[in-house]
């Protein structure tokens, strides 16, 4: 049985005692239409005028978090530990087994977007969960094997490492200055454009200064906003839309495979470590990050390394530019 634990040095949970993934057998694609009885009932899904679905979203087959088991919060000598509590789901994106986001329409992008929405708000509903957390692995470099597009959205009962030092960064800058950092950032993005990739009504496209890997992208809100899931005005959502049609188009001529993922505000008012009433909203800024892989970055890249990039983000912003769309 997998269960949580935290490491004592550096205060970040692990997930131990995970068994991995289950084989669907008979070298089927269990996300194709007419083999759904490979994988797990339906939980929500998109359908056209004929019934057939267009988006599906179903638990996880070999999930690492579960909605049944009990938090458990408990003590082993100075170390804590924890269940796995959570859930796991898999978003399949298109009826197609080999479509790129890429080679999306419009509608149907929006779809997927709206699926990621529809999640977030109902696990952000169960008050066990802190943070919900949608992503998208694409190509073996990333750590996908099965090539039907898909995504996966996992709710847990902590705060990811990298989104809690995000949450201390951008309060940080808060208390100093009454402003939001992301806000900040943007603004002199967009002055300066020696990063800036594409910008509509809406939303920016960055390479962020320090870039973690090559061709690391940013799509932000010009707006402040701390969830992802409070977007409901349709031109809003038609201009993220466009933009990460747009954005992907451009980093699938540089990279094979790549990392998406939505990051929104935790599950939580305010953040936990301080225990003060500043809310979250108030300097959190919901973005999207994509993260193209190589095998360099795949293969020696670990978390809380040091990343080594061949190419500058400004340079990767200029020949992202220079893209013909």
């Amino acid at each position: 049985m997998a269960e949580l634990r935290r490491d004592p040095l550096t205060g970040d949970w692990v997930v131990v005692g995970y068994g991995g993934s289950k084989s669907s057998g008979a070298g089927l694609c269990p996300f194709c239409p007419g083999h759904e009885s490979l994988t797990p009932p339906t939980i929500r899904e998109y359908t056209d005028d004929c019934g057939d679905w267009l988006v599906r979203c179903f638990s996880a087959s070999n999930p690492i978090f579960v909605i049944e088991v009990e938090e458990d919060r408990r003590g082993e000598g100075l170390y804590d530990k924890m269940g796995n509590v959570g859930a796991h789901e898999i978003i399949v994106e298109n009826r197609s087994h080999s479509r790129a986001v890429s080679m999306y329409s419009k509608q149907e992008l929006q779809l997927v977007l709206d699926m990621y929405r529809d999640r977030i708000l109902d696990l952000k509903g169960d008050t066990r969960f802190k943070h919900v957390q949608v992503f998208k692995n694409h190509g073996e470099l990333a750590g996908s094997y099965l090539l039907h597009p898909h995504s996966h959205v996992l709710a847990t009962p902590i705060i990811p490492a990298r989104v809690s030092r995000e949450i201390i960064t951008t309060r940080s800058h808060f208390m100093q200055k009454e402003r939001c950092l992301l806000c900040d950032i943007i603004s002199q993005e967009i002055r300066q454009g020696k990063r800036l990739v594409s910008m509509n009504r809406s939303f920016v496209a960055v390479c962020p200064f320090a870039s973690r890997f090559p061709y690391e992208t940013w799509i932000v809100p010009r707006f402040h906003g701390a969830n992802y899931e409070d977007v409901v005005d349709q031109a809003v959502k038609d201009d993220l839309t466009d933009m990460l049609l747009d954005i992907m188009k451009r980093i699938e001529q540089f990279a094979n495979a790549y990392t998406m993922e939505i990051h929104t505000s935790p599950n939580t008012t305010f953040a936990e470590p301080y225990g003060d009433d500043l809310p979250l909203r108030e300097y959190y800024h919901w973005h999207i990050e994509i993260l193209p892989r190589d095998f360099r970055s795949s293969k020696y890249k670990r978390e809380n390394e040091f990343s080594v990039l061949s190419i500058t983000p400004e340079e990767a912003a200029e020949s992202m530019k220079a893209q013909r769309m």
